[in-house]
C-alpha cells in the first residue's frame, strides 16, 4: 500500500460563493454568474441548480425564469474571484502538504495515507475566507477526484475513498475525470457504463479499442498511481487573449486599442513564466462572425510589450476593413521559449525584461492597471458589457465594503 494519498479541494460553487462572502443577502437565494457581455451562464448556486437553469444557458432566453423565481443576476467580476483564489490557495498552502493548484477553485494535496484533515482543511477555509468546500481523497489523483465528486454530495462535504469497489458499481464512467462524452459513448457500444465495469477490462483490450490515455485513467481508478503532483505548474506553449465587445467596434482606433490590452496582457502572461514568444498573431471577427487573421514570426523571441504591440498593429493593419464592423478581437503567442535560452539577433538591440518586470510588480501591488501603455487608451468604448457586476471588494480601494451603523 502506498505510503501517502492525494486530496482534491474543491470550492462549492465558487464564483456564487465569492459573491456571498460580501453580501449575505444572496444567501439561500437562486445565484447565476454571467459570463463576459452578460451572455451565458457560468455559475450556479445550488438553488438555481435545482431549478433547472443548466450551464451556459443564454441569458435572454431564461430572462422570465430568473424574474418568476427571483434568481439574483451577477455580471462576472473576476478581479474579486481571481483574489479570493488567491487566498483559498495561501490557506492550503499553511498546512505544508505538497500541493498543486489546478484551476482557479481546485487543488490537489498530498498527504501521509495516515493523516486524515479533511475536517480541519475544510473548517479553517470556511472560517478564513467564507468560502464552503468539498474534500475528496483517495490513492491516486483520479480517485481523489471521484472521491470529491461523493463529497459534495454529504452534508459535511467530506469522503475518503479507501474502498472504491463499493461504489463503482453504481458510478456512471462518463462521470470520470478525463473521460469525454465521446468516450463515454464509445464505452456504451461495449456495453460499459460504470466504473466498475471499466476498470475489469483488460489492459490490451483498452489500448486496443482506444487510447493509452484512457489506460491511465483505468490504472489511476485501480489505484496506481500514473499522475504525479505537479507544484510548478508547466509553462503554457500557447497564449490567447482575446474579448467580445460590448458594442460593435468599426473604428480602427478602438480596435487598436482593444489589441494592445490583449497584447499587453498576453505579454505580461509570458514574463510570469519567464518565457518570450518566436511567433504571434491577431484576429478579429465580423458582424457576420466571419473570422480573419493575420500572423508572423518576429525577428527575435520576446516578451517586450512596446514591440508587441507594434507588430500586433501591423499586423491589425491587414485585417481592418473601412466600414465594417467587429464584435470580437484578439491575439495569440506560440513559438513560447524559456526567456534564458533565446537566440538573439546581432541586428536588433536586445532589451532588459527588467523595465517589464518593474511595470509587472507595480501592477501586482496595486492589484489593478496602475501603469499601462497609452496605446491601450483609457476610454475603451470596446470593453464588454458587465451591467451587473459587484464592486471588486477585495482590490480597489474605492469599492471596499462599507457598513451603516445606526
Amino acid at each position: 500500500m502506498s505510503s501517502t494519498k492525494y486530496a482534491l479541494i474543491d470550492c462549492n460553487n465558487f464564483f456564487v460563493s465569492c459573491e456571498r462572502v460580501f453580501n449575505p443577502k444572496l444567501l439561500n437565494r437562486p445565484v447565476v454568474i454571467l459570463s463576459n457581455n452578460d451572455g451565458c451562464v457560468i455559475s450556479r448556486s445550488k438553488e438555481a441548480k435545482a431549478l433547472k437553469i443548466p450551464m451556459g444557458a443564454p441569458a435572454f432566453q431564461y430572462r422570465d425564469v430568473f424574474t418568476k423565481h427571483n434568481v439574483a443576476v451577477l455580471s462576472s467580476n473576476f478581479a474579486l474571484y481571481g483574489d479570493m483564489s488567491e487566498r483559498v490557495m495561501s490557506v492550503l498552502e499553511d498546512f505544508g502538504y505538497p500541493m498543486e493548484v489546478y484551476s482557479i477553485d481546485e487543488a490537489f494535496l498530498q498527504l501521509p495515507s495516515s493523516e486524515y484533515p479533511g475536517a480541519e482543511i475544510r473548517s479553517r477555509v470556511l472560517q478564513w475566507t467564507g468560502i464552503p468546500i468539498s474534500f475528496g481523497a483517495g490513492n491516486t489523483k483520479t480517485l481523489a477526484k471521484v472521491g470529491n465528486d461523493l463529497a459534495k454530495k454529504r452534508e459535511d462535504g467530506i469522503f475518503y475513498l479507501e474502498h472504491p469497489g463499493s461504489v463503482f458499481a453504481s458510478l456512471p464512467v462518463k462521470e470520470v475525470w478525463g473521460i469525454g462524452s465521446q468516450t463515454a459513448a464509445a464505452l456504451s457500444h461495449f456495453g460499459i457504463y460504470t466504473i466498475q465495469e471499466l476498470i475489469v477490462q483488460s489492459d490490451a483490450w483498452i489500448q486496443k479499442h482506444f487510447s493509452i490515455v484512457l489506460l491511465r485513467i483505468v490504472l489511476e481508478l485501480r489505484g496506481v498511481c500514473c499522475l504525479d503532483l505537479e507544484e510548478m505548474a508547466p509553462p503554457k506553449k500557447g497564449i490567447v487573449c482575446s474579448r467580445s465587445f460590448g458594442q460593435l467596434v468599426s473604428s480602427l482606433e478602438d480596435l487598436k486599442e482593444a489589441v494592445a490590452t490583449f497584447t499587453a496582457h498576453g505579454a505580461e502572461k509570458l514574463r510570469a513564466q519567464y518565457s518570450v514568444a518566436g511567433y504571434m498573431g491577431v484576429f478579429v471577427i465580423g458582424k457576420d462572425r466571419f473570422p480573419r487573421s493575420a500572423s508572423r514570426a518576429l525577428p527575435a523571441p520576446t516578451s517586450y510589450t512596446p514591440h508587441l504591440i507594434r507588430h500586433a498593429h501591423q499586423l491589425l493593419s491587414e485585417l481592418y476593413c473601412a466600414g465594417s464592423s467587429y464584435r470580437k478581437a484578439g491575439i495569440m503567442f506560440h513559438n513560447i521559449t524559456p526567456q534564458e535560452e533565446t537566440q538573439l539577433d546581432m541586428f536588433q538591440a536586445s532589451r532588459s525584461p527588467d523595465l517589464m518586470h518593474i511595470v509587472d510588480e507595480i501592477n501586482r501591488k496595486k492589484r489593478k492597471k496602475a501603469v499601462f501603455f497609452a496605446a491601450e487608451g483609457i476610454s475603451s468604448a470596446w470593453k464588454p458589457l458587465s451591467g451587473h457586476r459587484s464592486p471588486h471588494f477585495t482590490t480597489q480601494w474605492k469599492e471596499l465594503l462599507t457598513i451603516r451603523l445606526r
